[in-house]
């Protein structure tokens, strides 16, 4: 009947149409996509900013507690045993030592900056590196005898947040 033909005619415009809308949404999601990337490299940058300013000063830091758990130590074991009281201490500096993290750190936002750069699907990607991210600037946290470090190590897990808010509305 008359229905079939009216279906018919219209076919090609509406094909058209679809087409069109289809196009505007891919176009949409991928400026969305720019956008959130652009978010997510900006945190990467400013958590690089964070490793700058913070990493310089870690020797130095470190070196001034371990002088300072020497003391106490001595005070407390009346300095009887040198040799001990140097075991502690080197034992305690193994454990504040955080260039692993650092270095771990750096090469995650590495990784993070790549899969940009290569594109395709980054989500599921993106979601496993905030995870390491996460796990590193908690030790980092974990390990920090020294403010500068624990300041630090809480500005990057702020960033890592807010990056992963971004991942999450990711492909």
């Amino acid at each position: 009947g008359d229905a079939e033909v009216d279906a018919a005619a219209l076919a090609p415009d509406i094909l058209a149409l679809a087409e069109q809308v289809l196009d505007e949404f891919v176009a949409c999601r991928r400026r969305e996509g720019e956008r959130l990337a652009e978010v997510i490299l900006a945190r990467s940058r400013q958590m690089r900013a964070v490793l700058a300013r913070v990493e310089p000063h870690i020797p130095a830091a470190q070196a001034a507690f371990a002088a300072k758990l020497k003391e106490r130590l001595e005070a407390a074991l009346g300095s009887a045993d040198d040799a001990r009281v140097l075991q502690e201490v080197a034992l305690f500096a193994a454990r504040i030592d955080v260039d692993e993290e650092l270095a771990r750190l750096k090469a995650h936002l590495d990784e993070l900056e790549r899969i940009f750069t290569a594109g395709g699907a980054v989500g599921k990607r993106l979601d496993f590196l905030m995870q390491e991210l996460n796990r590193e600037a908690n030790t980092l946290g974990s390990k920090a005898v020294v403010t500068e470090v624990t300041s630090a190590a809480m500005e990057l897990k702020l960033l890592i947040e807010q990056m992963r808010e971004q991942v999450q509305n990711l492909e």
